[in-house]
């Protein structure tokens, strides 16, 4: 039968299609002997169909269209989704729709999910945000569908079924029988089709999935929390640098009150950073630097049918970690002030006919004067209208964001409401809004202390500590003391310090559109006419009106560079700290702004600082001005008070983000190709030796000699771009600088740079392996190509080596392109994350240089002449896709500006190119750029990994001490790993990748004996190890990374 609800959205501007299917089912519906089950089936599902039985034919299918897709299984739900170019929707849809009428849930696929699902598992295994979220899980009542182990692993779906004589697919065919049924189903499309047609469409295709008619579960019954044993200190060891608490209230299921907002609400003020927030107050004591506050309303953990779980996120200085529950009082505090208010608003609103009385329909404001605080009575028509506002002029999304967010909101609210559903304020409630804060008292409040002071205290006497079964989280579960109890529930709030928000100077009245007759295609550089030389001298302004997107906004990119950023490892440390600073001072008059749809982001980006601003055109010249007055007012420097925590957090997000094996690869690869890049202990160093001072005189010498690039976008006219140009140099008044120097890039000889490292972080199993293939500076024609090989390779990539060898969760194969030092660079990048107590390092490296040496060129050459072409045909309409909406327009045309090349028609010339290419000329391309020993060059950088590490204890600390240790390699070495390399199947490898190996040899030798310029050296088409010995003298060890820097040269970045 027909999914319960569908809705079909036709968009005439978008080229591309989507679809998404939810089903009302998710872990809360696992078997005990069985948990993860419903995961495990979301990735049973994409591995084929009856219709299309063909493994992985979907991906392979929509990969060589130009597609993308991907699943979740929630608590309560699991979604599907896909999107395609219009022209191969409707086969898609129909391959998409099989996988729900008839799965194929091979028997031969079973192992390789069920490990698919254990590597997802260990990628989250050392996050301590997953792991909190499954220790409030554990805490939750015994019979409490919160207490199952959603995420599944081994364990759970292979190791206990069999301990229990639980037959697993059975188990599987079964779930799927009686869950994925029409009736629990709702599908969201979205295609340039003519409405009617696409209807006709969808019905036909759709119409065959069963209908089970099993009742829904009433989850609702449920008491999944007792609050009195689940109201308690939790003092919790965390796996990384962290000083944190969450305080965590269970309150009533909210989700049938959306029209109400009571969870937007609470949050938009518990969360506030302004003036009278609890954030605030916390900075002023120098007790916290962040705070985060609410329930993700389409989270079926936050908010599902049986609870909310209203959650406030700290992040706390030191001193704060010392005083967690004056910390906590502030906050208890504060909610304390908005009862009182909202009690004392509920008599006014009766008096003046209820607030919805008060609504002003006209859009005019509630008052005029902004030095007003406000109460709950006037604070409910702003936000109001705010949300009003943002949704009216709400950009448009991609395709399948649209249908992904359609089809889970059909599940939650009436389809008349599908798209404003959490998006307006429809019906205030302030009744609702006082039972909730009534709920929210200190007596009521599970506290989670997350801290690695703790865990360092407790590592030698953990009998002291409980454990998380399933994600082992080590935990002391104490009770908050009667002294301290009776004090936040007798205290009394100090009104002064802690209020409600101040009426928004930011809210925007004129929603006025400039005239579309003078919008620009493209961005011009105003400081290039003549009579702007007064601006020249000091950079670049471009500007561009726009108005196709209908839309009263405008954003502006502000990049300020100085060539002292990164001179040495202690100014890169200081910019860093400098920028941190700016943020945490300017979060408390920004943050009203953003509420008006006003947004900024000020960050380290290209050796300088950015800042950008967007949002509605009429009040966006006051709030960058209101930014940067803040940033040159020397008294909004780091006090000594500040400077500390600060810096310990700058420290903490180092540190923690060197502990991920991925980061870490990264940034060795940043180290060994650009000259500007330092060691990530380096910058841990000199970060510990910086004071207050020596930030205040970096920020001054910084802001002396600038160079300026602004590119002003939207709804905004050519004076005012002018006039953001004008504000920045006067305010700033800089030593001009006309030029900005672009970063020194390595020069490598050809070779494969092998490089093997430690992971820093024992507590984790997962190892990251990179072949980064670089071509060096390429012309457009080159980096067509490469797009091309991307294109055609990374499904066959991620279907052989991680659904096929199961290598691990996250593999892929992409396209990169640079301009670090002003000219383009680009290349192919091959990344695996593999566990390291599944698979040896030298497994997973040779199985990633047998994909690339061996079977990609065979993939290349097997393609029938027409899946070419439609690949061909495909990656063209991906640079034919119209912008879904004003910020990817500005992104893409910002990155052509930094790029130094401002090549606004680079999408049409990549069009003409692709259009050009022969599979024997992307083939010999490959063959000569990539696997010729004598041109090729590559870097592998592999992070290895313990086996076995011992997870009950934390080992991180806050000394910040970090050392990475250097694997010495040789070819002795890596006989295992050749040994990988030359024990792969080719004809078998070919076969999983849909491909042909005879085909693909007979290709490869009349593409040789062709005499037609594309001549293929015939040495490429031995096997590996025929080819062994000249492998062995084009491989480069790194077993001393600073003494092999010290010998690297550079091409010296050109100044634009």
């Amino acid at each position: 039968m027909f999914p319960q609800n569908v809705l079909i959205v036709n968009m005439l501007m978008w080229k591309k299609s989507a679809a998404a299917l939810c089903i009302k089912v998710g872990s809360f519906s696992d078997p005990v002997e069985a948990q993860g089950l419903s995961h495990f089936l979301e990735h049973m599902v994409f591995m084929g169909s009856l219709k299309y039985p063909t493994e992985n034919d979907f991906d392979a299918y929509l990969s060589q269209r130009g597609g993308t897709n991907n699943a979740w299984t929630g608590n309560e739900y699991t979604l599907f989704h896909f999107d395609v170019k219009r022209k191969h929707f409707a086969s898609c849809l129909d391959k998409f729709a099989n996988f729900f009428i008839s799965p194929l849930l091979s028997k031969d696929s079973t192992d390789r999910e069920i490990n698919a699902v254990n590597s997802e598992f260990e990628l989250a295994y050392t996050k301590d945000s997953s792991r909190l979220h499954y220790l409030i899980g554990h805490l939750s009542r015994k019979d409490s569908p919160y207490k199952l182990f959603g995420y599944g692993n081994c364990k759970s779906l292979r190791e206990i079924p069999e301990q229990n004589g639980t037959d697993i697919y059975s188990l599987l065919n079964k779930h799927r029988k009686n869950f994925y049924s029409s009736d629990r189903m709702t599908l969201a499309v979205q295609s340039k089709h003519h409405l009617d047609d696409l209807e006709v469409l969808v019905r036909k295709i759709f119409s065959d999935i069963p209908r089970i008619g099993l009742p829904v579960t009433n989850f609702q019954c449920v008491e999944p929390f007792d609050v009195n044993s689940f109201a308690k200190l939790y003092k919790v060891c965390p796996l990384s640098v962290k000083e944190k608490i969450r305080i965590v209230w269970i309150l009533p299921p909210q989700i049938n009150n959306y029209e109400s907002s009571p969870m937007e609400v609470l949050s938009s003020l518990i969360g506030h950073e302004g003036r009278g927030s609890v954030l605030a107050l916390l900075k002023k004591e120098n007790l916290a630097v962040s705070l985060s506050a609410g329930v993700t309303c389409t989270s079926d953990f936050d908010n599902s049918s049986l609870c909310t779980i209203f959650m406030v996120n700290i992040q706390l200085t030191d001193y704060g970690r010392d005083h967690i529950f004056q910390v906590c009082g502030i906050l208890f505090d504060y909610v304390k002030i908005l009862l009182y208010s909202a009690l004392n608003s509920t008599s006014i609103s009766l008096m003046n006919g209820g607030l919805e009385g008060n609504n002003n329909n006209n859009g005019e404001r509630v008052h005029t004067n902004h030095c007003h605080k406000h109460t709950f009575a006037t604070y409910l028509p702003e936000y109001q209208m705010v949300k009003t506002a943002n949704f009216l002029y709400t950009e448009p999304e991609e395709a399948e964001d649209t249908v992904v967010n359609l089809a889970n909101m059909l599940h939650l609210v009436k389809c008349e409401h599908v798209y404003s559903g959490y998006r307006l304020l429809k019906k205030p409630n302030i009744e609702l809004y006082i039972d909730l804060l009534k709920l929210m008292t200190p007596n009521r409040a599970a506290i989670f202390f997350l801290s690695s002071t703790f865990a360092s205290s407790v590592k030698d006497d953990e009998s002291r500590l409980e454990h998380e079964p399933w994600f082992n989280v080590a935990y002391q579960k104490e009770d908050i003391p009667e002294h301290i109890m009776n004090g936040w529930i007798h205290s009394k709030p100090d009104d002064e310090q802690l209020h409600l928000p101040y009426e928004n100077k930011f809210l925007t009245t004129d929603f006025s559109l400039l005239d579309s007759k003078t919008d620009m295609k493209q961005p011009v550089d105003l400081n290039l006419e003549p009579g702007a030389e007064s601006r020249l001298k000091y950079g670049h302004l471009w500007f561009q009106q726009s108005t196709r997107f209908k839309c009263p906004k405008a954003s502006v990119m502000i990049h300020l560079w100085s060539d002292i950023v990164s001179k040495t490892k202690e100014t890169m440390a200081l910019h860093t700290l400098m920028v941190y600073g700016l943020n945490q001072s300017l979060s408390t008059i920004t943050y009203e702004a953003g509420e008006a749809d006003l947004v900024q982001d000020v960050a380290f980006r290209d050796n300088g600082l950015r800042i950008c601003v967007s949002g509605f055109s009429e009040k966006l010249f006051c709030f960058y001005s209101t930014i940067l007055d803040h940033i040159l007012d020397q008294t909004q420097d780091l006090s000594k008070e500040y400077f500390e925590s600060y810096r310990d957090a700058v420290l903490q997000i180092y540190y923690n983000e060197a502990l991920k094996p991925n980061v870490l690869n990264t940034h060795l690869q940043f180290y060994l190709l650009r000259k500007e890049a330092y060691l990530i202990t380096d910058l841990l160093s000199a970060l510990k030796n910086l004071s207050v001072a020596d930030v205040a005189a970096y920020k001054q010498q910084f802001l002396s000699t600038l160079h300026i690039t602004i590119y002003a976008y939207g709804n905004i006219t050519r004076q005012d771009a002018i006039s953001f140009f004008d504000y920045t140099v006067e305010k700033i008044r800089p030593i001009p600088r006309s030029t900005r120097k672009l970063i020194d890039t390595s020069i490598l000889d050809p070779g494969t740079y092998y490089l093997r490292v430690m992971n820093c972080n024992p507590n984790d199993v997962n190892m990251c392996l990179a072949r980064i293939h670089l071509l060096g500076e390429s012309n457009i024609k080159q980096q067509c190509y490469n797009k091309l090989l991307a294109f055609i390779l990374s499904e066959p990539a991620f279907d052989y080596l991680r659904t096929k060898e199961t290598l691990g969760y996250t593999v892929y194969l992409r396209y990169w392109r640079s301009s670090p030092g002003g000219t383009l660079h680009s290349g192919i990048s091959l990344v695996a994350y593999s566990p390291a107590n599944k698979y040896s390092i030298d497994y997973v490296a040779g199985r990633l240089t047998a994909f690339w040496r061996r079977i990609a060129p065979r993939i290349i050459a097997a393609m029938p002449s027409e899946t070419f072409k439609t690949s061909v045909e495909s990656l063209i309409s991906v640079h034919q896709l119209e912008d879904p909406n004003m910020m990817t327009e500005f992104e893409r045309n910002w990155d052509e500006i930094m790029e130094s090349t401002a090549n606004f028609n680079y999408r049409e010339e990549c069009v003409k190119i692709l259009s050009t290419i022969t599979q024997e000329s992307l083939l010999n391309f490959f063959l000569t750029e990539y696997l010729d020993v004598k041109k090729q060059r590559s870097l592998f950088v592999q992070v290895d990994a313990i086996a076995n590490p011992e997870l009950t204890k934390t080992t991180v600390s806050n000394s910040y001490c970090l050392d990475f240790d250097t694997i010495d390699t040789n070819w002795e070495t890596l006989k295992n790993e050749y040994t990988s390399i030359n024990s792969i199947d080719i004809a078998n490898a070919l076969i999983t990748c849909g491909y042909d190996e005879k085909q693909a040899m007979d290709f490869m030798m009349k593409s040789y004996s062709n005499n037609n310029g594309n001549t293929i050296d015939n040495s490429l088409l031995l096997e590996h190890g025929e080819n062994e010995a000249n492998e062995q003298k084009a491989m480069i060890f790194i077993n001393n990374l600073f003494k092999f820097r010290s010998t690297i040269q550079y091409q010296i970045g050109r100044n634009v």
